[in-house]
């Protein structure tokens, strides 16, 4: 029989599975209530729907996990381990098996290679086998479902007797909340007991290992190596620091994760490195305050910053360089109520695609995208939230532009990305520079393209669109959910309709969701509300796969990430409905007319294709 391993405690529950739903929340009606601020009164429930053990969140505030990813709904596996708050849920089913094998299921599982095994049984039981000793548990004021009967049993170790009721009582004194527990990949146990054994088990985990620790060179903002690599006479590993053999750990573990960012955070006894893995935060490991110290020493003297200055926020940039490849790093230190938190940007041009035909769009949109690159005017827009790849996207447009023969600019607010043979000017507030009063010094530059890294204000939308219509092709972006967005956007900073109407060529909405690790991911049956959400894209389709979680993966279940494209291309019937004024739904009628797929629908292609889930998909597109 599967059932639930609860851990919240010093000491983990379990609860049988025979059919009958398990609720979890704050409030003592549930079937397992929890004594957690961080949960929701009724947080999720574990049920059986068509004979098959789902999770599914009851629109909690912090959400549920299965396996580090957020979902909304989900098929349980066999080990799949679910997270609320502090708590871990691990769900076992010793058979390997699902409820209700049925005829449609055998076909699935034959397809699948599946083991599954009918069980028929109903009410909710509690057990505590040897092994799994009990915990102080509560009595019920009513039930959740009528469906849910109490029962009661003595529980030893326990003063007198305690009521099994629809509430099992959980106290989560656990560390602090992660969003992705790498226990999995690094081991059992406390993170902080050997730094360098964790860390330089993540590495080993990669799948390319072109150089080592040692193999890193510390170049310091001046351009000065600081730090030698072995090979080039510098220390080797062994001979190194323990401080300086654990920050090289640190910068191999975010190279070789594909880490954007390296975070440590000094708590009251310790500190903690997370690394931002595509997108999700990701605990690699822990440190000791001392050793946190010295790497914050160190850190400062590669940027040339004041070392004794501790309350004050801090900048600056250092560089490594491996086999003769340099990764450029920023930094930021802030005083935070328990010491310094450092962050580290990593740089590095490889984690990113450099053009078009690498971002994986849909063939059309790339014929599209190119097209538009070769045009002599117009304006091509890139909306989205920050991080979601916009300026990714139009540097690879850029890209596609003859610069030999073409003159192309870029005003960006700052320069982070080189790009081999345009003119790269950044904004220099210090100085009252804006994206606006630079560009018109741009326009006397004889430009023939011209990027401009972000549209804040009208004065800026209003000097881009001129020069769009004066026989310059534009390039930017705006802060916008979607490519219908976009527009409202403009028209509310009182760019004028004929402006919006006539200057723009073509608008990108951009997000960027998780690819499934191709290792580990698993099929599993659609539901009939997924089937309903996908329409089309879901034809004919019995399955699709879902995240479980590696060491290849960093135990996540997503590993590198996929570009979710909108077009919306400026036709004469677009134009002629934003000349007045349009609604949402005046939009939307014209644009269903011609070739026009939204951020969701992309992403259930993605999905139909086993490329990522059907929870991240909810998760980065789900409101458009």
């Amino acid at each position: 029989m599967a059932f639930l391993e609860v851990k919240g405690g010093s000491k983990p529950i379990r609860i049988e599975l025979d059919g009958s739903l398990v609720s979890f929340g704050r409030l003592a009606e549930n079937v397992v209530a929890i004594d957690d601020s961080s949960l929701s009164r009724k947080h999720c429930v574990v049920e059986c729907v068509d004979g098959v053990w789902h999770v599914r969140d009851l629109q909690s505030r912090n959400g549920t996990k299965v396996n580090g990813a957020k979902v909304s709904t989900a098929v349980l596996r066999n080990l799949d381990l679910i997270k609320i708050g502090k708590v871990e849920i691990r769900f076992v089913c010793p058979e390997e098996s699902l409820l209700k094998a049925g005829p449609k299921q055998d076909e699935f599982q034959k397809e699948q290679q599946d083991s599954l095994a009918p069980t028929n049984k109903r009410g909710p039981k509690l057990s505590t086998d040897e092994g799994l000793p009990s915990i102080p548990l509560a009595r019920p004021e009513r039930s959740l479902e009528d469906r849910v009967k109490p029962k009661k049993a003595a529980l030893p170790g326990l003063d007198g007797l305690a009521t099994i009721g629809n509430a099992a009582n959980l106290s989560a004194d656990v560390t602090n909340t992660i969003d992705v527990d790498l226990n999995s990949v690094v081991g059992a146990g406390s993170l902080g007991n050997d730094p360098e054994s964790r860390l330089r088990k993540i590495c080993n985990e990669a799948s390319e290992k072109p150089f080592e620790a040692a193999d890193i060179s510390l170049v310091d903002m001046r351009g000065q190596i600081v730090h030698q690599a072995a090979e080039m006479g510098g220390e080797d590993d062994d001979d190194a620091s323990e401080s300086i053999r654990v920050f090289r750990l640190v910068l191999l573990t975010a190279l070789r994760s594909r880490a954007s960012d390296v975070h440590v955070e000094p708590r009251m006894d310790r500190a903690t490195i997370r690394l931002r893995v595509d997108g999700m935060m990701v605990l690699a490991s822990e440190l000791p305050l001392d050793l946190l110290r010295r790497l914050l020493g160190m850190v400062k003297i590669l940027c040339q910053i004041d070392t004794s200055q501790k309350s004050q926020v801090q900048d600056g940039h250092f560089s490594t360089i491996t086999k003769g490849k340099r990764v450029d790093f920023r930094v930021s230190l802030t005083p935070a109520v328990h010491g310094q938190k450092l962050v580290l940007r990593v740089l590095a041009t490889s984690n990113s695609p450099t053009r078009l035909h690498e971002l994986g769009v849909l063939p059309w949109m790339y014929e599209k995208l190119r097209t538009m690159a070769n045009r002599d005017s117009g304006m091509v827009l890139a909306c989205g939230p920050t991080g979601s790849g916009k300026t990714t996207t139009l540097y690879s447009c850029l890209r596609e532009i003859d610069v030999e023969t073409r003159n192309a600019i870029t005003i960006e607010d700052p320069v982070e990305y080189y790009l081999e043979g345009c003119t790269q000017i950044p904004i220099d507030h210090k100085q009252g520079n804006t994206f606006a009063n630079i560009l018109r010094s741009v326009l006397r530059q004889d430009p023939d393209v011209i990027f401009v890294g972000e549209i804040r204000d009208i004065e800026t939308a209003q000097v881009a669109m001129q020069a769009a219509m004066t026989g310059h092709l534009v390039y930017s972006t705006v802060h916008s959910r979607d490519s219908m967005g976009a527009i409202f956007r403009l028209l509310d900073l009182g760019v004028e309709s004929y402006l919006v109407a006539n200057a723009i060529n073509l608008i990108v909405a951009q997000r960027l969701c998780r690819a499934l690790c191709m290792n580990c991911r698993r099929a599993v049956r659609l539901t009939s509300q997924q089937l309903l959400k996908m329409g089309r894209a879901a034809d004919g389709m019995p399955s699709i796969f879902s995240p479980v979680g590696c060491g290849k993966c960093l135990g996540t279940g997503y590993r590198g990430r996929r570009a979710l494209l909108e077009l919306l291309e400026f036709s004469d019937g677009v134009r002629d409905v934003v000349l007045k004024r349009p609604t949402i739904s005046d939009l939307r009628n014209v644009l269903e007319q011609g070739h026009y797929i939204t951020l969701q629908k992309f992403g259930f292609q993605l999905v139909a294709q086993g490329v990522t889930s059907f929870e991240e998909v909810e998760r980065v597109a789900g409101g458009d």
